[in-house]
């Protein structure tokens, strides 16, 4: 699932609770959900890397 498909998910879940979401809160969630990305992808990287390679 990319990014923007678990944003839309996401906020569609918590409008569906009965929430309503100020336009902070919806570039908030936004930011978060681009950290954990970045945070999954520097781990992929890091993991599947020449340096950890030769350590193996």
């Amino acid at each position: 699932m990319t990014p923007r498909e678990i944003e839309l998910l996401t906020i569609a879940r918590l409008e569906h609770g009965g929430l309503q979401l100020e336009p902070v809160e919806l570039r908030e969630l936004k930011r978060q959900l681009e950290e954990g990305a970045a945070i999954s992808r520097r781990n992929r990287e890091m993991m599947t890397g020449p340096a950890l390679r030769h350590a193996r």
